[in-house]
């Protein structure tokens, strides 16, 4: 009884206690066990599932650096599926938590923008036929390593700010009457983020910095 408390502390203290956490189990069941569905083993899919949920919950806000980690770590060795549950108890459904694979910012007149904390998806489509767009990306949570921004503007500059790190691919960005600038400059290999940059605009700059 002494070691088991020694361990639960031991658990304690390395931050584990946010978990709830079940009775201990024997590996083998004894024979004529009935095994319940929570006590079943669970496949590396199943892991990596949770472990994207959990991911997504942290780009929602709804966990913190610390709590993402250790959830992240724990989904990695879980064994049954009580384990995996364990993780995800006290958030709500998959539902609430999947990401939006697509933002659409359109307008007719007037300048696009997006700056300070927000959620950057997998697709992001800008359209405008009067107007500047900007993106920030600076201070933005990114749900995916690699998103693709499709631009299609008539009169107007693109504009893209980035955090260090972040690599852009500009090889299909066109301008009809501009430039296309890239202050970032080239990278022998692909940043986390990585943005791929698609479209034109016929009359304006595209232009990327930091």
């Amino acid at each position: 009884m002494a070691d088991a408390g020694r361990a639960a502390t031991l658990r304690s203290s390395r931050g584990f206690s946010r978990i709830p956490r079940g009775p201990a189990r024997t590996s083998v069941p004894a024979m004529g066990d009935e095994l319940r569905a929570q006590d079943l083993r669970v496949s590396h899919a199943e892991r990596e599932h949770v472990a994207r949920l959990l991911s997504e919950h942290f780009a929602e806000g709804r966990l913190t650096v610390d709590e993402y980690g250790e959830r992240s770590a724990a989904a990695t060795e879980a064994v049954t599926r009580a384990d995996l549950n364990r993780l995800l108890m006290d958030l709500p459904g998959a539902e609430v938590a999947r990401r939006r694979e697509l933002l659409e910012l359109v307008t007719t007149g007037g300048d696009l923008t997006r700056k300070g904390e927000w959620l950057v998806p997998a697709r992001i489509v800008v359209r405008s036929r009067f107007g500047n767009a900007s993106l920030d990306f600076r201070s933005a949570r990114f749900s995916v390593p690699v998103v693709a921004l499709e631009f299609d503007l008539t009169f107007g500059n693109l504009e893209l700010r980035v955090p260090k790190g972040t690599t852009v691919d500009l090889e299909d960005a066109r301008t009809g009457f501009g430039e296309v600038k890239d202050k970032i400059g080239p990278s022998l290999e692909r940043g986390n983020p990585h943005l791929v940059v698609v479209g034109r605009t016929r009359v304006g700059n595209v232009r990327v910095r930091h």
